[in-house]
């Protein structure tokens, strides 16, 4: 790959919902930015929705503490202030609920909804077109990588979502699918409309990674 993927930095965000009178609400976020061709760990985030229940012990499945949030809006700005004005791609399981998501709550969480959002599975499929069933397992399966059982905590399942697109850029890149991040990005990358200005913070933003280009 090239410099601009060697030097971004892959922001993998998972959500968990729940719905409530018909519509879905985020009880929980979390997660996982790396960097590099080997996708080296930079930072960890898991916050839930709600009161932290009085004197909880850690489970033995969480690795990392969990933050406790007073609403959705709250749990995303816990990831806004781990961002930088440098180079960001948002990575995560479709890509169009979580947009939809940051879209909602740009107020608290302006840099995150202005990062270009890619669609792992989509990118899994590009990689591995011999796989004719599209589930994330048969995806999953086909790139070597296990997925997390349904009771596991959120970082499980983002780490598992790190990883099939981790190893769908290097399969599409041994194929000769691809081999620059703007390919990549034209081929599963969804684009956020702009924030208002009123909800970007002073200083320089990253309000796409290829805007004017």
């Amino acid at each position: 790959m090239d410099r601009e993927y060697a030097m971004c930095r892959f922001v993998v965000v998972g959500l968990e919902l729940t719905r409530q009178s018909g519509q879905f609400d985020v009880a929980a976020v979390a997660a996982l930015a790396v960097q590099g061709e080997d996708w080296t760990a930079q930072w960890r985030v898991h916050a839930r929705v709600g009161t932290a229940p009085e004197a909880s012990a850690p489970s033995a499945a969480e690795r990392h503490p969990v933050v406790w949030a007073e609403s959705a809006a709250d749990a995303l700005a816990v990831i806004e202030r781990k961002l930088t004005p440098d180079p960001h791609v948002v990575v995560a399981r479709l890509g169009t609920v979580e947009a939809g998501v940051f879209r909602t709550h740009r107020a608290a969480c302006p840099r995150l909804a202005s990062q270009v959002v890619w669609d792992s599975l989509r990118l899994a499929q590009l990689a591995c077109p011999s796989v004719k069933e599209l589930s994330e397992s048969a995806l999953a399966s086909a790139l070597g990588v296990g997925l997390p059982d349904r009771h596991a905590p959120l970082t499980e399942a983002v780490w598992a979502t790190s990883e099939i697109c981790r190893r769908a850029v290097a399969q599409g890149v041994a194929a000769g699918r691809w081999g620059t991040l703007r390919q990549i990005d034209d081929l599963v990358g969804k684009r956020p409309p702009p924030v208002e200005p009123e909800y970007l913070p002073t200083g320089p933003v990253q309000e796409s990674l290829f805007e004017g280009q």
